[in-house]
């Protein structure tokens, strides 16, 4: 069974869309399909006219009690349904938000990260193709469909952000090949193509120079008819069969049953510097050269490769005063400020409508907690914050409109529990050490032992 995790940080980017209209396709050319939703959001059974109220086993009961054996016929159909002809859908439902938060079963399971593919083992002797529909963060969730692919597509919305985040989308897939220890086959798939618009003609140009043979030479459009399609519960094959829409399917299943993917390497262990492929200069069929280094804040960190948004770094950057030197002014930062027993973490309101922090104080839990407006204070309302107890370093990662980043204020940077890079600070320095830090002036109080219990 060929597994495929169909993957993208950024929301609206068209993950559902293409798993279930490309695995209705290869359903109609005759191969054995599963599709698996790995979305707590259950989009691939509203796409699929799926009651979800009538739904009885879904991903999470896979994840949490992972079979032992192979199913039979009986297994798999009481387990996942048919939707058409060859293609049978395991769903998700709401259930699936818990499984990474505290007490939600899969944190707390040893082999957290490889539950799904021990789960999907069970169908590997029914199915010629497994689809992944996975959520639109990174966490426990992908990590474990990412884990168990045998390749990667990515598709990308030919808009200038989406492209951006393509590079950023392909530095966390590299650093998957360096926490798991071997290479990761990937596609990128270009969707939602105006192909009247120049604009998006020269981003599409852009995607292939960039990343070379591992974009398909196939996108997708935006055709009503998917949009049709949706909206009546249908992949586009069922709704509009001799339509354009369909044909676009149809030559990108041809693509990626025909054609190798692309291959990103792993970084080489303590590589200092890596270099992307120049403006207009086509990368090697069959590989991907590696990212540049991340956005840094100035010259003042030694990051290593890590995804990082650009936007962040520069909102930041702009509104980060100037020194003075004058007696008793200091600078306001943002990022963590270390007290004893607390860290005072804050940010730049302009970063997005929903601004918060995760990490080893909430235990890692996806949403995060939500950094609050600071107007009644001293940094004044261009500014959020909260405080997160801590008795020895903290990692954490900031959670802006849902997608996870690195604070980029902040130059330390360890492994987080995914094995994903993450910010880290010592909550135990003193007032002095937290000054020649970060030149803050910082006030230490008594820990709030009831708010530290609320949180």
């Amino acid at each position: 069974m060929r597994i495929i995790s169909i993957v993208n940080q950024k929301g609206g980017c068209g993950k559902t869309t293409t798993a279930v209209n490309l695995a209705a396709v290869l359903a109609a050319k005759g191969r054995r399909v599963l599709l698996v939703d790995l979305d707590p959001q259950s989009h691939c059974a509203a796409a699929l006219g799926v009651p979800e109220d009538e739904i009885e086993y879904s991903t999470i009961d896979l994840l949490l009690d992972p079979p032992s054996g192979q199913f039979n016929a009986s297994q798999i159909g009481s387990r996942t349904w048919e939707v058409a002809y060859g293609l049978r859908l395991l769903p998700s439902t709401v259930r699936l938000a818990r499984a990474e938060a505290p007490g939600g079963g899969l944190m707390e399971a040893g082999d957290r990260d490889r539950r799904l593919k021990r789960g999907l083992e069970a169908f590997s002797d029914s199915m010629d193709y497994c689809l992944i529909d996975c959520p639109p963060t990174i966490g426990l969730l992908t990590f474990n469909a990412l884990r168990a692919a045998d390749e990667v597509v990515v598709p990308v919305e030919t808009g200038f952000l989406a492209t951006r985040g393509a590079q950023r989308q392909w530095a966390t897939l590299r650093a998957m090949a360096a926490r798991i220890g071997r290479p990761v086959r990937a596609r990128i798939v270009p969707n939602l193509l105006h192909d009247e618009r120049s604009l998006d003609r020269e981003l599409l140009e852009a995607l292939r120079s960039h990343f070379g043979a591992g974009v398909s030479p196939h996108p997708i459009r935006d055709h009503l008819d998917i949009r049709e399609a949706t909206a009546f519960g249908r992949a586009v094959i069922e709704h509009a069969p001799e339509s354009e829409a369909t044909r676009d399917y149809q030559r990108l299943a041809a693509w990626l049953e025909t054609e190798s993917a692309a291959v990103i390497e792993p970084p080489v262990q303590d590589e200092a510097e890596v270099s992307s492929p120049s403006p207009g200069v086509t990368a090697p069929a069959g590989t991907i050269r590696s990212e540049p280094p991340a956005s840094r804040l100035g010259d003042e960190s030694g990051i290593r490769e890590v995804e990082v948004s650009s936007r962040v770094a520069e909102l930041v950057q702009r509104l980060r005063p100037r020194r003075s030197s004058g007696a008793g002014v200091t600078d306001r930062v943002s990022g963590p400020e270390p007290v004893s027993g607390r860290i005072r973490i804050v940010q730049p309101a302009a970063l997005g409508d929903r601004i918060a922090v995760t990490g080893d104080f909430n235990q890692w839990h996806e949403a995060g907690l939500l950094l609050r407006s600071l107007a009644d204070q001293a940094e004044g309302p261009q500014w959020v914050g909260i405080e997160v107890p801590g008795e020895s370093e903290v990692r954490y990662r900031l959670v802006v409109d849902g997608k996870s980043m690195l604070d980029p204020s902040n130059p330390r940077v360890v492994d987080g529990p995914d094995g994903l890079p993450a910010s880290v600070i010592g909550a135990t320095t003193g007032k002095e050490a937290a000054r020649a830090t970060t030149g803050v002036t910082i006030e230490v109080g008594a820990l709030d032992r009831d708010a530290v219990k609320a949180i």
